[in-house]
């Protein structure tokens, strides 16, 4: 298995999801100072995924805002646009502090959905007013330094985000 890839839970004779429970599965980084865990990939844990993203990172309220906002929106695309929104579906997050408290996340997903067009984040060139989704992707790009994507077309992604949490925004 690659580094990238996300494994499968692994279930009962029943494949009964419950033997995670919806609690987080911590990872030993091979460096220090990352965290990493996976999640269920439901939209309910995406809360969950923002008050572990906070806790890994150690920053105050204010400046982990920043940070919980842009890893909410990639889990949110990672569990609404790939196969980690299906039964089975997991994400991990990986949040790690850097000096000057820059902070590196990533969200890596199951890889596509079956029987659906194969897709990469991409940003797109106009936003409808009318629509109700498509603005999460422009988002992490406003608030983040830096963001892009590894992995390969048919297989899972990761998404990364250099986030400053103490960058002022509106300059």
């Amino acid at each position: 298995m690659s580094g990238c890839e996300v494994p499968r839970p692994r279930c009962g004779h029943s494949q009964d999801r419950a033997v995670v429970g919806g609690f987080p599965v911590h990872v030993r980084s091979p460096r220090t100072g990352v965290f990493a865990a996976y999640f269920d990939g439901t939209p309910e844990r995406v809360g969950r995924i923002r008050t572990w993203c906070a806790r890994a990172t150690g920053l105050d309220q204010q400046a982990s805002a920043l940070v919980e906002l842009a890893v909410s929106e990639l889990v949110t695309n990672a569990v609404v646009h790939t196969a980690s929104g299906g039964r089975y579906g997991r994400v991990k997050v990986t949040a790690e502090v850097m000096p000057g408290q820059i902070v590196l996340i990533s969200v890596t997903d199951d890889g596509p959905r079956a029987l659906r067009p194969i897709t990469v984040p991409t940003l797109p060139d106009h936003v409808d007013d009318a629509e109700p989704s498509g603005r999460g992707l422009r988002l992490v790009a406003a608030l983040s330094e830096k963001w892009w994507w590894t992995g390969h077309r048919g297989g899972p992604l990761t998404v990364w985000a250099l986030i400053d949490p103490r960058r002022d925004l509106d300059a």
